[in-house]
């Protein structure tokens, strides 16, 4: 099992710090950096490329989602968000990472009744992320969303049909599906190539450790180790006891 953890803190503890307690885990091979504030300019960076590089880490890339919104009814916002989603892709490659996540848009208070044009924008938005992607060597991969006003394909068969259309490959968040009133069983596909691992209650969308919450993680886990999946399992939880918790989980129940 390839197991990974998110930089989700990092606006509170530096890229160091949360690379240095990544890399002394050792069942940690994999980290997923989140290309936002304050590491928005990571591409520019030569000595922040560097200090990545400097690991025996593998990694995984979060897209920006500060003030982006590929699916925008104005134009002028579309062409910079794909414009950062590119960014992205490009940092993907300068730290030979092949894995990107990118949420599918929002639709805003303004757009509300434009339904069907915003979902239009939002898959010529994807098909150019995708193109690009493609000719860069790397997997842009479409993340389900929660169950909160306004984001967009929390209906993961909905996300599902979108990506078989587009030909894109999908970030499955589990914590996500189970807040829009998923079960395991209903959420296995083949489109799945990165997966964001999180517990909640299903009331929120909290990030919990996979020990806290009514989302059944070990249907889930057996399901996905029957079909084979063999791509990343990447903790996406808020502090460094949840993913040390959640890790120990996965010790107790054999997974790892």
């Amino acid at each position: 099992m390839k197991i990974g953890a998110s930089v989700f803190d990092i606006m509170n503890t530096s890229l160091e710090e949360n690379l240095e307690f990544f890399d002394n885990n050792k069942h940690i091979d994999y980290v997923e950096l989140c290309h936002d504030y304050p590491y928005e300019n990571m591409n520019d960076n030569k000595e922040l490329i560097d200090l990545l590089n400097s690991y025996s880490l593998k990694y995984t890339i979060h897209s920006p989602l500060i003030d982006t919104n590929i699916a925008s009814l104005n134009s002028t916002i579309v062409k910079a968000s794909i414009s950062e989603m590119k960014g992205s892709i490009d940092l993907a490659n300068k730290i030979d990472s092949d894995i990107v996540v990118i949420h599918p848009g929002k639709i805003s208070f303004q757009a509300i009744g434009q339904e069907e044009n915003v979902y239009e924008i939002a898959k010529n938005s994807l098909k150019e992320i995708g193109k690009y992607g493609e000719d860069c060597g790397v997997y842009p991969c479409i993340e389900n969303m929660p169950n909160i006003e306004g984001f967009m394909y929390k209906d993961i068969n909905h996300l599902n049909q979108t990506l078989e259309e587009l030909d894109l490959p999908m970030t499955l968040d589990i914590g996500h599906a189970h807040h829009a009133g998923f079960s395991p069983k209903e959420f296995y596909f083949d489109r799945i190539k990165h997966i964001h691992v999180h517990n909640n209650y299903g009331d929120d969308d909290t990030h919990n450790q996979l020990n806290e919450g009514t989302f059944k993680v070990n249907e889930f886990f057996d399901i996905f180790i029957d079909k084979k999946y063999d791509g990343i399992y990447m903790l996406e939880m808020f502090n460094k006891d949840f993913i040390e918790n959640s890790i120990e989980y996965l010790k107790d129940n054999k997974y790892i």
